[in-house]
């Protein structure tokens, strides 16, 4: 992940960045798929809801245990 190479070139803030980029995007996914869809269109949207908060969700333990590398994570 491009997070990880950013704390390696020194950036404190990247992961925490990185984070709340993240719960962004859900957030406005989630605001989308409340508007009027087509049943096909809704259902890819929650497809990558779902898929994003898993991301978030791993993004969020790195960032809470300081994982700064990728291999020092049990993927």
């Amino acid at each position: 992940m491009k997070v990880f190479d950013e704390v390696e070139s020194g950036s404190e803030t990247a992961m925490k960045q990185y984070l709340e980029l993240s719960r962004l995007r859900i957030r406005d996914l989630i605001e989308r798929v409340r508007t009027d869809l087509s049943m096909e269109l809704r259902i890819k949207i929650i497809t990558i809801i779902t898929i994003d908060v898993h991301g978030r969700d791993v993004i969020e333990r790195f960032f809470n245990e300081k994982i700064i590398d990728p291999q020092a994570f049990a993927w």
